[in-house]
């Protein structure tokens, strides 16, 4: 009896051992189940070993879920024992085949990562590497954490950097392909400058000839000459004369649309210049130019000089009959929000006058090339000069604009004062 007694006693005290073991199992699910532990169980030679990491928040398990990038926890050996839903689907494999196999498994060349590896020693390591998992290939950026002494563990951050391997590829043709668009425009750049110098040379070859010729005949052989065939050949020189001014003007065109290496420009030099160039046709008119002080630029000293004069000729040019020519230039500093334009501060250069005015219909279209507003007979000109200043401040990163009313004109140019 005492025997049997004995043996129920025991056998009462396990199945007790075994309530509370089961009780403590039950516990460790119910903790898994509500995110309290991470638990992982690996078979190593028929024993099991479980792995746990504790986590302090219950939301902070949700957030790394969620998180935009992959995120894993490995052990010492380079076991994973906890990887997100991004890096799962990063690799093309269910996280339940991930856990438990090892993070150099799925680097393209584990050489890279045990340099990052070594280096956490000196602190966070950072650095790319290329994911691998069968036919799938994806570049990656991986910051690694030790997670010492409250976890034996590594954390790893990795983001996926495919589309940006693919802006880069992307970025690196568009880059070549400008390169070549330079190279073509460089070599279009000089087959302009040989064009232009054939047209200077070639084409007003003849027509000096031309003009040279007619005026002859008009000297010596006009008397031997009917009044008709007179006319004829007054019609021939006017041509010429018409054509040769054209091209001249043409070369100037072409000229102005190149840009010259930069240079400290004193604007008081320049207009001081141009003034001597137009000193005849100044006295001529009788006109009268009122003037500030000009800034120093940054610029092209030659084609600042071609811009003054061009808008210094035109006020004479389109001047009122009967009437002296006024003109009035003044410059400010404006900001560079106020007129839409990148650099900070401008000068304004303002050069008003008293002339004809223009149709507010036609200010859109005076400075394209071959635009005019008057009939030949009424005003010279070849409709160029205003599209050569539009190209000189173009050069200039600079803008022009005009004002016009019937009392006169107003030209702004807005040139940077610190161009970059």
């Amino acid at each position: 009896m005492k025997e049997t007694q004995k043996n129920t006693d025991h056998l009462l005290s396990e199945i007790e051992e075994l309530k509370s073991q089961l009780f403590e199992a039950n516990s460790i699910i119910d903790s898994i189940k509500q995110g309290e532990i991470d638990a992982l169980v690996v078979h190593k030679e028929g024993k099991a070993q479980v792995y746990s990491l504790e986590s302090a928040d219950y939301t902070y398990r949700i957030l790394i879920e969620k998180f935009g990038e992959g995120a894993l926890s490995i052990a010492d050996n380079g076991m994973i024992l906890y990887c997100n839903d991004y890096f799962s689907k990063l690799i093309g494999l269910k996280p339940t085949k991930i856990i438990g196999t090892f993070f150099e498994d799925y680097v393209a060349f584990p050489s890279k990562y045990y340099e990052l590896k070594e280096a956490i020693k000196e602190g966070n390591s950072k650095g790319e590497l290329t994911l691998k998992f069968e036919d799938k290939i994806v570049p990656v950026y991986v910051s690694l954490s030790d997670l010492h002494p409250m976890v034996s563990a590594l954390g790893i951050v990795v983001t996926d950097l495919t589309e940006k391997k693919k802006q880069e590829k992307i970025l690196t043709l568009n880059q070549k392909q400008l390169e070549q668009k330079v190279n073509e425009l460089h070599l279009s750049n000089v087959n302009l400058e040989q064009f232009i110098h054939v047209i200077s040379h070639d084409l007003k070859e003849p027509l000096r000839k031309i003009l040279t010729y007619t005026s002859m005949l008009n000297e010596n052989k006009s008397n031997l000459l009917s009044e008709k065939e007179v006319a004829n050949m007054n019609v021939i020189s006017s041509s010429a004369n018409r054509l040769n001014s054209l091209v001249d003007d043409l070369v100037k065109y072409a000229f102005s649309a190149v840009k010259e290496d930069r240079a400290n420009v004193d604007l008081n030099d320049v207009f001081k210049e141009v003034l001597e160039d137009l000193e005849l046709i100044i006295k001529e008119n009788n006109a009268s130019i009122k003037f500030d002080n000009f800034p120093f630029i940054k610029g092209s000293k030659v084609q600042m000089r071609q811009l003054f004069s061009n808008l210094i000729s035109n006020a004479i040019k389109y001047n009122k009959e009967n009437q002296q020519p006024e003109i009035i230039i003044y410059c400010d500093q404006v900001d560079g929000e106020s007129i839409q334009m990148p650099e900070k501060v401008y000068s304004k250069i303002s050069f008003s006058d008293n002339g004809i005015g223009m149709n507010s219909d036609h200010l859109g279209k005076i400075f394209t090339i071959f635009q005019r507003l008057h009939m030949k007979n009424e005003y010279s000109g070849n409709g160029i000069g205003l599209a050569i200043c539009k190209k000189i401040m173009d050069n200039h990163s600079g803008k022009i604009d005009v004002k016009s009313s019937p009392d006169g004109s107003i030209f702004e140019l807005y040139l940077p004062l610190f161009p970059q």
